[in-house]
């Protein structure tokens, strides 16, 4: 038996236990016809689904990176393997490929979960339905985790063990801390160096003013954002009876409250909040969708897809 088949088995077996755990089978079906293809201008073509490769001598190189487990070998530089031993992979620009980077929120905030699963848990599901559906178009994929001890940036590819690596890292990293996803946006915007398709899953739950100048660094980089916001349903009806205590789930803080008397207001500062999001979004030509963790994912994000292939057409 070849030695890499029982890697590639384990491989296999992880990856269908993760799905099972995020994904329902009704959402795998959904996901088995899935397809997010990339309608926008990459370096003055229209790409379109973009099944062509440029091959041969089209591409430019443009710079060297780590390997990480994954990358393919025939990719490595031989010569510096040979002079020093590092193993360096070689890159190169390709104008005909848009890549796709999963910002995903994984501040405590994130980890409320009440009458349905935690939220961190639903944008774990998000981002494995809409990462397999980007790879089915073999475009390239990559992740970053914005959370207190996250791993750095899974830089983009289309090689079959992405998805692998993808869930493994989600899986691995808990949601806890406080909101990263300004400062994580920045590194992210100055990181890229091609224009590309970056999408986010967060809840929000941060000051907008401090967020509206890092979308708009990235949008005039000319890369292109969604924001899907997940929240839990409690967070939107706010349809608690008894007095109690709200514990922050980022911090120590806590607030003793009587629902009856603040409700309508926190109803409509939650409304004020998420149409000044969809307004940022709007701006920057991105794509908004509000999801909720009592829905089921598989036919949310279809529905998504397809508002947002026409949207960038």
């Amino acid at each position: 038996m070849n030695s890499v088949e029982p890697q590639l088995n384990k491989a296999s077996a992880s990856q269908s236990y993760l799905l099972d755990e995020w994904l329902t089978s009704e959402d795998m079906t959904y996901l088995k016809k899935a397809s997010f293809p990339v309608n926008q201008r990459v370096r003055g073509r229209m790409s379109g689904i973009h099944r062509a490769r440029l091959r041969g001598g089209t591409t430019e190189f443009a710079e060297h990176r780590s390997y990480s487990p994954g990358d393919e070998v025939r990719k490595l530089d031989w010569r510096i393997v040979g002079r020093s031993d590092r193993l360096e992979i070689k890159l190169y620009d390709d104008p005909s490929t848009l890549e796709t980077v999963f910002l995903i929120d994984a501040s405590g905030s994130m980890s409320f979960a009440e009458s349905s699963r935690s939220k961190y848990h639903f944008a774990q599901a998000i981002v494995a339905f809409l990462s397999k559906a980007v790879l089915q178009e073999r475009d390239p994929v990559g992740l970053l985790i914005a959370g207190d001890d996250a791993p750095g940036l899974l830089w983009p590819k289309a090689s079959s063990s992405q998805f692998h690596q993808i869930l493994h890292t989600l899986a691995q990293t808990p949601a806890s801390g406080e909101t990263r996803i300004a400062e994580s946006l920045r590194n992210l915007g100055k990181s890229l160096r091609n224009p590309t398709r970056v999408i986010i899953v967060s809840d929000a739950l941060l000051d907008l003013d401090t967020l509206e100048p890092e979308l708009a660094f990235l949008t005039g980089r000319r890369h292109r954002f969604h924001w899907l916001q997940t929240l839990a349903p409690e967070e939107i009806t706010f349809d608690y009876k008894n007095p109690f205590r709200f514990v922050s789930l980022e911090s120590n803080e806590s607030l003793d409250v009587n629902p009856h008397e603040i409700v309508d207001a926190y109803r409509a500062a939650v409304e004020d909040h998420i149409e000044k999001l969809r307004k940022i979004c709007l701006s920057n030509r991105a794509g908004y969708e509000p999801l909720v963790t009592d829905q089921p994912v598989g036919a949310s994000l279809t529905k998504f897809i397809e508002r947002q292939t026409t949207f960038m057409k």
